[in-house]
């Protein structure tokens, strides 16, 4: 797994300014969905992704397609504090930040994690605010949500 991670990185750093959907990078590293997925996660933990519905650079189609997030002025972690606190007395998911701010789960997860060591971000299972589904939960400050 840890070379699968490390191509896919290297690729996305040679192609910097594209991005790709998961069936071309799973076709270019022969790997299954599943394996890309995974691969992305744990390299999302390593590098900033970017994951947001636009052309992939390498067949055309539009799709969910990843690449490094190079274009924005704030970290990731930044960006995920920035949206709790913009969303006070709610509480979401690591699957929905991602979705609203464009990110890889794994680079919300590295992001959550380190906010967690330095300011008052809480981790808890509970609802969703946003897809309503029962799951691990991050917030700010006491919204509802008891720290883990």
């Amino acid at each position: 797994m840890g070379s699968d991670v490390d191509e896919i990185l290297a690729f996305l750093g040679q192609h910097a300014d594209q991005q790709f959907c998961s069936a071309c990078l799973a076709f270019e590293f022969k790997l299954s969905f599943e394996g890309v997925d995974i691969a992305l996660a744990a390299a999302g933990h390593q590098v900033a992704l970017r994951e947001s519905r636009a052309q992939c650079a390498i067949c055309g189609r539009r799709a969910l397609v990843t690449g490094l997030e190079s274009n924005h002025d704030r970290s990731p972690a930044e960006r995920v504090l920035l949206f709790l606190l913009d969303h006070r007395g709610r509480v979401f998911c690591h699957v929905c930040i991602a979705r609203r701010l464009e990110l890889n789960i794994g680079t919300v997860q590295k992001a959550v994690w380190d906010l967690r060591k330095t300011s008052d971000v809480r981790v808890a299972d509970a609802r969703c605010s946003q897809c309503e589904q029962e799951r691990l939960v991050v917030s700010h400050g006491d919204d509802g949500v008891s720290p883990r």
